[in-house]
C-alpha cells in the first residue's frame, strides 16, 4: 500500500509557538510528518504521497524524495487547499491507480507505532467500494474530545460523522485505509459545495460503506501547544518496555525519559549514549577501588538510569538496530565485571589474603549475567520476550537485574556496606536462575 499525507492547512494554532509550517514542527527529535512517515516504514509501507498546499515549497525542500528516509516521496500540490480538507484529499485522483486501497492521514495527528500495524493489518476487512476508519471508542481516554470529530456507531460501521454530532458513541482518529469510493464521494461532496474529509466520508457513511477499526493504542491530534505537550508526554511513555525491571520501571525510567526528552532535541546517538553509560560504570569502578564509596555508589546508579536513555533513544528516533543491541549488552558485561572488581579490590585490600572475599566475588561475577542469559534463551526458545513483571511474580523483586543490581550497589556505597552488598548480589542472582530455571519446565 501507499500511504497519503494531507499536508496543505497553514496550522495557525501553532504557528504562535514555532515559526515553520505544521507538518515540519519538531517533535522530540523528529518533525510531525518524519515521524509519521517512519512509524509507516517501521510498518512496510514505502511509497508516500504528500498533498501541500499553503508551505509547499518549504515541505518538498524539507523531505527531498525521501531518500534520507529510506522511502519514495511524490507530492502533489492542491492550490484550492483553503476550501477544505476534502478538496486536499480529493487532490489524490491524480495520482490514484484503479483498485488500490491506500493509507490516508492527516500530517499533523501522532499514532502509536501497535496502532498503526494493527490497523494496516485490518485493511483486508474492507471491500472495494468501502473505507476503513480508526476510530476511538474509549471516550475518557481521548484527549480534546470537544475538538475530536465525533462518530455514531453501530456495531462496527459509522452511520454518521461530524464535530457538532450529539449523539455519539465513538471519535474519529483521523486515519483511514481509503479507496476509490472515497475518491468518488469526496468529487460528489465537492460538487454541492460541501469541501471536508467529513462531508465525502458521510456519503459512504450514509450507505453502510465506512466500517470502523476500534484502536487500543494512544494518538493525539497536535492542533494546538496544549496538544504537542500531551503528545509528546505519550510518547515518551510509550518508551517504557514491559520487560522492564522493578527499579528501571518504578525508579529509573522517572529520570532517564527526562533526559531523552533533552537529548532527542540534539544529533547525539543511541551508541554514544550506550558509550557515555560504560564510561560513567568504569568511574564508578575506579571510585570503590580508591575507596570513595559513596561516589562510587552514585555513579553506579547513574549509569544504570543512563543505560535506559540509548533504548529510548533508538525506538524515539527510529534508530534501533542489531549492532547498537549487541554493542549495549556487551559493553554492561564488562561495566557489571568492573564495577564488582573495583569493590573486590577495595574488600580484599582490607582483608588481607582472606578467601571468603575471593569466593563472594566470583560467586556475584558468576551470577551476574545470569538474568541477562535467561532472557535471550527465552527468546531464542519460544519467540517471545520473557516478563518479569508477568513471569517471575514475587520474585521479581529479588535485585538480580541489572537495574536491581546497580540499585544494591549504590545504597552499598552510600552506606559503606559493600561487603553485604556483593553478598546480597550472589546470592540473589543464584536464587534468581534456579527459579526460574524450575519455573521453564512449564514455561518452554
Amino acid at each position: 500500500m501507499r500511504a497519503v499525507f494531507l499536508a496543505a492547512g497553514e496550522g495557525k494554532r501553532l504557528r504562535p509557538y514555532f515559526n515553520r509550517p505544521k507538518p515540519l514542527v519538531p517533535l522530540l527529535g523528529l518533525s510531525l510528518i518524519e515521524r509519521n512517515i517512519l512509524s509507516l516504514r517501521e510498518c512496510g509501507i514505502k511509497e508516500f504521497v504528500v498533498i501541500t498546499g499553503c508551505y509547499a515549497d518549504a515541505i518538498e525542500e524539507y523531505l527531498g524524495n525521501g531518500d534520507k528516509l529510506g522511502v519514495e516521496i511524490k507530492y502533489l500540490h492542491n492550490e484550492r487547499w483553503a476550501l477544505g480538507n476534502g478538496v486536499t484529499a480529493y487532490t489524490f485522483h491524480q495520482e490514484y491507480r484503479p483498485g488500490e486501497k491506500f493509507i490516508l492521514m492527516m500530517s499533523d495527528h501522532i499514532f502509536g507505532l501497535d496502532l498503526l500495524k494493527n490497523f494496516i493489518a485490518a485493511a483486508q476487512k474492507i471491500k472495494e467500494d468501502e473505507i476503513l476508519i480508526a476510530a476511538d471508542r474509549r471516550l475518557e481516554k481521548v484527549y480534546d474530545l470537544d475538538e475530536c470529530t465525533k462518530i455514531k456507531a453501530e456495531r462496527d460501521y459509522a452511520l454518521k460523522l461530524g464535530k457538532k454530532l450529539g449523539d455519539f458513541n465513538a471519535v474519529d482518529c483521523g486515519l483511514f485505509i481509503a479507496t476509490g469510493a472515497l475518491l468518488d464521494a469526496l468529487s460528489q461532496a465537492i460538487s454541492r459545495g460541501d469541501y471536508t474529509l467529513t462531508d465525502g466520508v458521510n456519503i459512504l457513511a450514509g450507505s453502510g460503506r465506512a466500517k470502523l477499526h476500534f484502536v487500543n493504542d494512544f494518538w493525539v491530534d497536535v492542533d494546538d501547544q496544549a496538544g504537542y505537550r500531551h503528545c509528546e508526554k505519550m510518547l515518551l511513555q510509550s518508551l517504557v518496555p514491559a520487560k522492564d525491571g522493578f527499579i528501571s520501571h518504578h525508579l529509573n525510567r522517572r529520570f532517564s525519559l527526562r533526559i531523552t526528552r533533552y537529548l532527542a532535541r540534539t544529533g547525539i546517538t543511541p551508541n554514544q549514549v550506550t558509550v557515555i553509560s560504560f564510561l560513567i560504570a568504569v568511574a564508578a569502578a575506579f571510585c570503590f577501588a580508591l575507596g570513595k564509596n559513596i561516589c562510587g555508589g552514585l555513579l553506579a546508579q547513574l549509569s544504570s538510569i543512563i543505560d535506559g536513555v540509548d533504548g529510548e533513544i533508538a525506538r524515539l528516533k527510529f534508530q534501533k538496530s542489531n549492532y547498537g543491541g549487541f554493542i549495549d549488552s556487551i559493553l554492561d558485561r564488562y561495566a557489571d565485571f568492573l564495577i564488582v572488581i573495583g569493590i573486590t579490590y577495595a574488600w580484599y585490600t582490607v582483608k588481607t589474603n582472606s578467601p571468603v572475599v575471593l569466593m563472594v566475588a566470583a560467586a556475584a561475577l558468576t551470577g551476574m549475567p545470569m538474568s541477562m542469559l535467561f532472557k535471550e534463551k527465552y527468546h531464542a526458545l519460544t519467540g517471545k520476550p520473557f516478563l518479569p513483571e508477568q513471569y517471575d511474580g514475587i520474585f521479581r523483586y529479588l535485585p538480580a537485574n541489572r537495574d536491581g543490581r546497580l540499585f544494591v550497589i549504590m545504597w552499598g556505597g552510600i552506606f559503606n556496606l559493600l561487603p553485604a552488598a556483593l553478598v546480597i548480589l550472589a546470592v540473589a542472582a543464584h536464587c534468581q536462575t534456579f527459579i526460574r530455571l524450575y519455573q521453564a519446565r512449564r514455561m518452554v
